[in-house]
């Protein structure tokens, strides 16, 4: 025994099932900080365990690489995911404020993986992304035309941008330069636009109308092929452009929601019983997203011709813009106080949670609607009626705000008076 030396066998030499049967006794922290001490346990407990963990967790999940990846600015390592996935739930953020602005205006977003897209005024404001900073603090460029008059709704699709603005002129921006041309009456109000390659439409609070683009001698010039003689509050166009999906502003029947084929003509109303809709979101095919004036949120599908999921507001504010992960996470942006709520589709009963933002001193008005809402894996943006709040999700803030339990808690502490 003396002349015998003894081999010492290290973890990292063990073959990938013994690994992985010991890594079982692990807790989350300590598989967290075994990723700190080698690489191949990192390695091993990203590929086998952290990848499997996160495939399906909210604001995180990376199954079927949903939208929400592909407009995250950096990649994230799985292990990451699970601790922004977690602080996501439990409210742990670290805030930032934004442009901000003393008139009030309602902004909208639109982010890309490199780029956030802003409207104020007449102008669409094009910022970076940072690796310091959520966003840089200096505009990249501004787009805007000749004309004047706020900017109500914009959509853009590869490299073409087309903004309507409220007194009913639109334009179509590529390659650094705009078409403009007076679509509706300057007294109608317009709500929104969208477009799906040739084929654009818009909307105001006399009716909506469809377009179609030509080129002639250079020129663009948008022709109309339909119209729509209500108010719709919101139009979407679905992919390919053959059907077109629409909330009204109001119905009578609280039958809000309908749906257009453009070939045909024909118009369709769909059994989602709403009496307004503020916004809407396709998820795929079959499935729509609804932000309402009734305080819900409502997950249509056309298969079975009715809402399979209620998401309500617990404290009965309305819905003014939603925005989808691409998986199941829905978040809605409500009426009052800027605040956002965070959904599960799997579980349309509970709120995962809520999200307001911190007073600004700046903002005399503390109780902004939430105008608009863009997001990825690590950021929530939240356009408010004077600035942009960024929520960063990445660190780990000692402040925990946590909503889950605000109404088990107001029950604990009524139960206890008695």
């Amino acid at each position: 025994m003396d002349n015998y030396e003894r081999k010492q066998i290290r973890i990292t030499d063990l073959n990938l099932d013994c690994l992985l049967r010991i890594l079982e006794y692990c807790s989350e922290q300590d598989l967290l900080n075994l990723c700190r001490v080698h690489r191949t346990l990192r390695n091993v407990i990203e590929q086998n365990i952290f990848y499997v963990k996160t495939l399906d967790s909210l604001m995180c999940g990376h199954r079927n690489c949903p939208r929400i990846s592909r407009r995250t600015y950096n990649s994230i390592s799985y292990g990451t995911r699970l601790n922004i996935a977690r602080n996501w739930l439990q409210g742990r953020y670290r805030e930032y404020e934004y442009y901000h602005h003393a008139q009030m205006f309602p902004t909208k977003l639109l982010l890309e993986r490199n780029i956030l897209y802003v409207t104020y005024m007449d102008y669409l404001r094009v910022y970076g992304r940072s690796n310091i900073e959520p966003l840089q603090r200096r505009c990249q460029q501004e787009i805007c035309t000749s004309s004047r008059g706020d900017i109500s709704s914009f959509t853009k699709k590869r490299d073409t941008i087309f903004a309507g603005r409220v007194t009913g002129n639109c334009y179509i921006w590529e390659d650094g330069y705009g078409n403009e041309q007076q679509l509706h009456s300057a007294k109608e109000y317009l709500h929104c636009v969208d477009f799906e390659d040739d084929l654009y439409v818009t909307s105001t609070n006399v009716c909506a109308k469809l377009w179609r683009r030509t080129n002639e001698l250079g020129l663009v010039y948008l022709e109309q092929v339909g119209d729509l003689p209500q108010e719709y509050k919101v139009l979407k166009l679905s992919d390919g452009g053959e059907r077109l999906f629409g909330g009204l502003y109001t119905d009578v029947d609280s039958h809000a929601l309908r749906e257009y084929d453009v070939e045909t003509g024909k118009a369709t109303v769909l059994n989602s019983r709403t009496l307004s809709i503020y916004d809407l979101l396709i998820k795929d095919e079959h499935v729509l997203f609804t932000g309402n004036f009734d305080t819900t949120c409502r997950m249509y599908d056309r298969r079975s011709h009715r809402d399979e999921a209620v998401f309500e507001d617990p404290f009965d504010s309305s819905f003014y813009c939603i925005e989808y992960d691409g998986l199941y996470a829905l978040l809605c942006g409500t009426k009052y106080h800027s605040r956002v709520n965070l959904y599960d589709i799997r579980m349309p009963n509970k709120y995962q949670q809520l999200y307001f933002p911190r007073r600004s001193r700046r903002s005399k008005n503390q109780s902004s609607p939430v105008y608009s809402l863009a997001c990825d894996n690590r950021y929530l943006f939240v356009a408010t009626d004077h600035n942009l709040r960024v929520f960063d999700f990445k660190y780990n803030c000692e402040e925990c705000r946590d909503y889950r339990d605000i109404f088990s808690d107001k029950r604990r502490m009524t139960a206890l008076k008695f």
